[in-house]
């Protein structure tokens, strides 16, 4: 079965290639494209493949496109190859799809989170106001902050709501009061009207989109104690009795 973490966008595994064993290489997703071995600049595909908002090529709309199939070369078999793991992608978000309707209904539209991030070793916590908008999780914060140099260093971040820990990946998607996000300040105005009036409009507010990457919780049925575990990049649900 294979493990989505370590795909790269022209469908190629880090984790088989010499360089990582040897930690001459962190990864190309780790490195944002960048190859230490192989190029200096940034992959074009890798480039590509941020800007359509899609893992890796298989599922982007455009393909596969021209362009792919005269850069492809050092895979002679990478179109088949990434049609292969686009079927094996496409079959498993459907299965997983079916469970996250309860999961989303469990974790509700807002909330007073706990927002955890961590830099040059030094880990910090702090409850924030958000909301839960397609699968995503929202909250504004002033870019002075060491929240926000810490987000900018290490995108990696993890959020607590009720019984749920949630692990993944913070993007900073500019101000809150930008039209491209009305879709937040709608929401945000809804159930923070307090903070909306406060802080939505400071010149120095900007608003984090956070990606979650595994969202697992502790549960009971009766006495008995449970965890569930959604991965949502291999996209696979787990029920572990305890």
């Amino acid at each position: 079965m294979t493990d989505f973490n370590n795909i790269t966008p022209c469908g190629g595994n880090c984790t088989e290639c010499e360089y990582l064993q040897n930690s001459e290489c962190k990864g190309c997703n780790q490195n944002g494209g960048k190859c230490v071995k192989l190029w200096e600049d940034s992959c074009k595909i890798y480039d590509c493949c941020r800007k359509h908002e899609v893992k890796f090529c298989g599922l982007c709309r455009q393909f596969p496109c021209e362009w792919l199939k005269k850069n492809l070369t050092w895979n002679k078999n990478g179109i088949k190859h990434l049609y292969e793991l686009k079927k094996e992608y496409q079959k498993r978000f459907a299965e997983f799809s079916l469970y996250l309707p309860a999961l989303w209904k469990k974790i509700g539209t807002h909330g007073i989170m706990t927002l955890s991030t961590c830099s040059e070793n030094l880990p910090t916590s702090r409850s924030m106001s958000m909301v839960v908008i397609d699968g995503r999780f929202y909250c504004q914060t002033d870019k002075t902050y060491l929240k926000y140099r810490q987000i900018s260093e290490n995108p990696k971040v993890a959020v607590c709501q009720k019984n749920f820990s949630i692990e993944g990946s913070c993007q900073c998607i500019g101000k809150p009061l930008k039209s491209k996000n009305d879709f937040f300040i709608k929401a945000f105005k809804k159930y923070f009207y307090g903070s909306y009036k406060a802080y939505s409009s400071l010149q120095n507010e900007i608003l984090l989109e956070i990606f979650p990457t595994l969202i697992y919780s502790w549960n009971y049925k009766l006495t008995k104690p449970y965890m569930e575990y959604f991965d949502f990049v291999n996209l696979m649900y787990r029920r572990e009795e305890k």
